[in-house]
């Protein structure tokens, strides 16, 4: 007998409707793809032929629980803020914007629906649907914005400012260094 152990990574996802499905999938296509997906409700022969097509795994028989790492997170208004380390393996959600006053260490993952400012290094996975990021990456740092992988050859090893006007995503290295203290 072979035993192998794996760590997963799964997204739950409840269908309330199809369109919206659909909408919520094309966006986030890029990151999703990654990982198993946990799906509620109804799962049309469309949206099976859709997840098959596009090479997305997914189950609807699966009993998942865990918060361990939201613990970090703090709440300011509809601005959260972070303030240490991000480790690898830590894997923050965060549904509003986030100030992140430390570095995102490899292997850790930020899932940001609002806007994102990050003080220190990113190596990690950061995963944004805002309007604008400020970032300071490094070669090893993997970045989606809006649904599209931002090429690292695009960003520098200073801070960058990544904004979404709607149509396009605009990369700008921001020549003078802030100060945050």
């Amino acid at each position: 007998m072979k035993v192998k152990q794996y760590s997963v990574r799964v997204f739950e996802l409840t269908i309330d409707s199809q369109k919206a499905f659909f909408a919520f999938m094309d966006k986030n296509l890029v990151m999703l793809k990654h990982y198993l997906i946990y799906l509620k409700g109804e799962i049309t022969p469309a949206i099976e032929e859709y997840l098959n097509h596009n090479g997305v795994t997914f189950t609807t028989h699966l009993s998942v629980s865990d918060n361990k790492h939201q613990e970090l997170v703090l709440k300011q208004g509809d601005l959260k803020i972070i303030d240490e380390i991000v480790r690898s393996g830590q894997e923050i959600n965060v549904e509003s914007d986030l100030l992140v006053l430390n570095r995102v260490n490899s292997g850790a993952k930020l899932y940001v629906e609002g806007n994102l400012i990050v003080t220190g290094t990113v190596d990690g996975m950061i995963f944004c649907n805002g309007d604008f990021m400020l970032v300071k990456t490094s070669p090893k740092a993997m970045i989606v914005f809006n649904g599209a992988e931002i090429d690292g050859s695009l960003l520098e090893n200073k801070f960058n400012k990544i904004i979404f006007n709607g149509e396009e995503i605009i990369v700008s290295p921001i020549e003078k260094e802030p100060k945050w203290a």
